[in-house]
């Protein structure tokens, strides 16, 4: 399972040599803790406060998976077509994305398969392709059940594709996960349905009572 990391640092700012920290929130990496590989999520990176003059507060969040938690793979993105090449992904905790600095290998048709050999995806993670401006299609298998915070924000998509024959439940969206698309129509995530299909579009409780739901049914 993963772990929630959350430090505090003060740093300067002032004139135009203002100095943040170095992440960003959605940073998707690796990072190495004593010899030992972690793969790094940035949730949020924000100002607290200024403490004196130019003294600023701010504070990082971060989803970490240990090194026996996540696996690096190689999948093929538009299958069946010229334009088809393996991409750089990650799987941790039965969730998908992609690192940081390999979003912009992301172009086209992305398939999220079910499996990958005996790794098991049920879901996006969060900002799993967030960033991913090449990404035009989404196609999602049957065993694809949810999409976490800002998973395909800031994307090119235009199209998702459920295969809602063959799945047993709606796949479930948070309310964010496709946040400044510019590709898509401007649409209320509560009431209009920017792809046809079986899926739904929640936030807060009603998002994390779902999710406990999945994960009874799934054990995601």
């Amino acid at each position: 399972m993963p772990h929630i990391v959350t430090y505090t640092e003060e740093i300067e700012e002032h004139g135009c040599c203002q100095q943040r920290p170095e992440l960003r929130t959605g940073d998707k990496y690796q990072h190495e803790v004593e010899g030992n590989k972690r793969l790094h999520i940035v949730l949020s990176v924000h100002l607290d406060k200024y403490v004196w003059e130019n003294v600023a507060q701010w504070t990082t969040t971060i989803m970490e998976f240990f090194e026996d938690e996540y696996k690096l793979k190689e999948l093929p993105i538009n299958i069946g077509t010229p334009d088809c090449v393996d991409v750089p992904v990650f799987i941790a905790n039965s969730l998908m994305g992609v690192l940081t600095c390999d979003k912009d290998k992301i172009r086209g048709e992305l398939f999220i398969p079910g499996n990958y050999g005996i790794w098991a995806i049920r879901g996006v993670a969060p900002f799993g392709f967030y960033g991913c401006r090449q990404l035009e299609t989404v196609n999602l298998s049957p065993d694809v059940l949810v999409a976490y915070e800002y998973a395909f924000a800031k994307t090119g998509i235009t199209k998702i594709i459920f295969h809602e024959e063959q799945q047993s439940l709606p796949t479930l969206f948070h309310i964010t996960a496709v946040d400044d698309c510019q590709n898509l129509p401007k649409f209320d995530k509560l009431l209009d349905r920017p792809f046809s299909g079986r899926y739904l579009f929640r936030g807060g409780e009603a998002f994390r009572e779902w999710e406990e739901e999945l994960n009874r049914l799934h054990y995601l």
